[in-house]
């Protein structure tokens, strides 16, 4: 059965449950939704538009000090527990990539709105169970792709869309960069870890947003191993998408470190540049080049992550779509599993898209 919630009310704070210790929820999702405006205008005296009432980590010993680090009222250890709590509407998920499926439907289940970290899954067919799951229970799911809320990145798009420079003829991105130390753990061993599944995650994403295409066939190879054997820590791909026949260039790594991370497209008139789009110390910048100059084009400056909550937050409250949908953590899932078997084979691999964007609510 395919059912909807009605909005909740304006005036009710969202409760959040955090499921996952992370860094990038203690670093990221907490501060931001502190900084979320409160509700009724603003008003000091406001309740919040949101605010952290859980976090469910399997060591019990993990859950308590996060929670008092970021003055979370309650722990728990038993993932049930979190998800009974009438008081929590939302579900942030930011656990090991081999438990964000289970974690997610878990939370579906329970009548949680969920907002999730890439990978959707570890599998096509565990994503697209998900997403149906979420679609039939009415429920808003979000996976968390915040470059699409980049202000530059958006301008860029738009820019694009208007041929401000002629006729489209390729890209290349770079998302590139050493892996910190602390984060040299999971990230290197197999079943989650991997730059495929970590960076190229969020490249191919962006790709798809900022051309409103899909992805038609993928021709990856990865180089050298510096940090271990065990996954793939540099990828250089080749992109082909399926409207306009357009190749891009992609470079994801864990292990080069001195280069310059970018977004790039030329076209027949000029080309147009976004950089320091992969960093949050820095605001992006979009450039346009043409004729041997080049002109630093106006934007907004917002952080992506923020962008990205808000937008969740907007569509739990009126059933609108989030920056990234189900059907966008489907879909990126399956042109990874392309790339992976494109390293395998060493060939050219067609990407076979199980969902279509018309059957989820995203931002298209």
């Amino acid at each position: 059965m395919n059912f909807r919630l009605p909005p909740l009310p304006s005036g009710e704070t969202l409760g959040w449950g955090l499921v996952g210790a992370s860094t990038v929820a203690g670093e990221a999702l907490v501060p931001t939704l502190r900084f979320l405006p409160t509700l009724a205008g603003g008003s000091r005296h406001a309740p919040p538009d949101s605010v952290a009432l859980g976090i469910f980590s399997h060591s019990e010993h993990r859950a308590r000090f996060f929670a008092d680090q970021h003055a979370i009222p309650h722990a728990f250890t038993n993932l049930a527990d979190l998800l009974a709590q009438p008081s929590i509407h939302c579900i942030y998920v930011s656990n090991h990539p081999r438990h964000h499926a289970q974690t997610v439907l878990a939370a579906l289940a329970a009548g949680k709105h969920v907002f999730c970290e890439p990978p959707l899954a570890l599998s096509v067919d565990e994503a697209e169970k998900v997403a149906h799951t979420a679609l039939d229970r009415g429920r808003i799911l979000a996976t968390n792709y915040p470059r699409r809320g980049d202000p530059a990145l958006r301008t860029l798009r738009e820019l694009l869309a208007d041929h401000t420079i002629g006729d489209l003829l390729g890209g290349r991105i770079s998302h590139t960069g050493l892996l910190p130390t602390a984060r040299q753990s999971w990230r290197l061993r197999p079943q989650g870890g991997g730059v495929l599944l970590d960076r190229t995650a969020h490249t191919v994403d962006l790709l798809r947003f900022l051309l409103r295409d899909e992805i038609g066939t993928v021709y990856s190879v990865s180089t050298q191993q510096l940090l271990g054997n065990e996954v793939e820590e540099d990828l250089l791909s080749i992109l082909n998408l399926r409207r306009n026949r357009l190749l891009v260039q992609t470079h994801d790594s864990f292990i080069v470190a001195h280069t310059a991370a970018a977004v790039e497209f030329y076209g027949s008139t000029g080309t147009l540049t976004v950089n320091h789009c992969w960093h949050s110390h820095h605001p992006s910048e979009l450039w346009l080049q043409r004729h041997g100059h080049s002109t630093l084009v106006p934007t907004t400056h917002k952080a992506p992550f923020l962008a990205a909550v808000q937008a969740f937050v907007q569509a739990v409250r009126t059933q609108s779509a989030p920056l990234a949908g189900g059907a966008d953590g489907v879909n990126n899932l399956a042109i990874l599993q392309a790339a992976q078997t494109s390293l395998e084979r060493g060939q050219r691999v067609p990407v076979a898209l199980p969902m279509r964007r018309a059957t989820d609510r995203a931002i298209s």
